[in-house]
């Protein structure tokens, strides 16, 4: 089983050396025991500011994807150039992508900022 901390690795790997040019969302689904399911998803060009029918159709595909996995959850992990401090715009996304799965009763188990300063976690508070 996953904890935070093993999460906050996963995404480093993902991340691993790389400087971004443009912004990425990555999603990893987890399974009920929080192990990655054989889904993990990078969407290039991704806007500064939250779309609503992109996070709509986000939220729609983790259900439709999700729905015989009772107890699954998904990991986010918006990657963009930049300095390492989050954004307004990124915890926007934060928020709305949060806002997607919980509509559609999916856990978001982690979102992180990925620049070529690191990884760190991200949450709206």
């Amino acid at each position: 089983m996953a904890d935070d901390r093993l999460l906050l690795a996963f995404a480093k790997f993902l991340h691993d050396g790389v400087a971004p040019r443009r912004r990425t969302l990555w999603f990893v689904l987890l399974d009920r025991e929080r192990r990655p399911l054989p889904v993990i998803v990078p969407i290039d060009h991704v806007p500064d500011e939250p779309d609503p029918l992109m996070v709509g159709n986000l939220g729609q595909a983790w259900h439709q994807i999700l729905q015989d996995e009772p107890g699954s959850s998904v990991v986010l992990m918006l990657e963009r150039p930049g300095p390492p401090v989050a954004s307004f715009d990124d915890l926007a996304w934060c928020v709305a992508l949060g806002a997607a799965a919980a509509e559609h009763g999916i856990t978001l188990a982690a979102f992180f900022l990925a620049t070529a300063h690191g990884v760190r976690p991200l949450s709206p508070d």
